[in-house]
């Protein structure tokens, strides 16, 4: 595939996002709440690019790929650390 390919995802937003959140692929978050969740990948539909996040009970929450995952002017989400 080229990079002139214009069915390609790869372009535009999708790699920077990629670049950013890829490596933060199965780490842990904290929400506003005290809410533990998974980023568990970046997920591509229909409309956008969302951020997979599953919380421990099962429940999946896909976050808009618009903002940012982590900070309060994000959707609020604090990385825990690797321990």
């Amino acid at each position: 595939m080229s990079d002139h390919d214009e069915g390609c995802i790869c372009k535009g937003n999708w790699r920077a996002i990629v670049n950013e959140y890829g490596p933060k692929i199965g780490r842990r978050f904290v929400d506003r709440h005290g809410d533990e969740y998974t980023f568990f990948g970046i997920v591509h539909s229909d409309d956008d690019y969302y951020y997979g996040m599953a919380k421990k009970d099962g429940t999946f929450l896909l976050c808009s790929c618009v903002g940012y995952l982590e900070g309060e002017r994000g959707m609020g989400f604090t990385e825990i650390p690797n321990a």
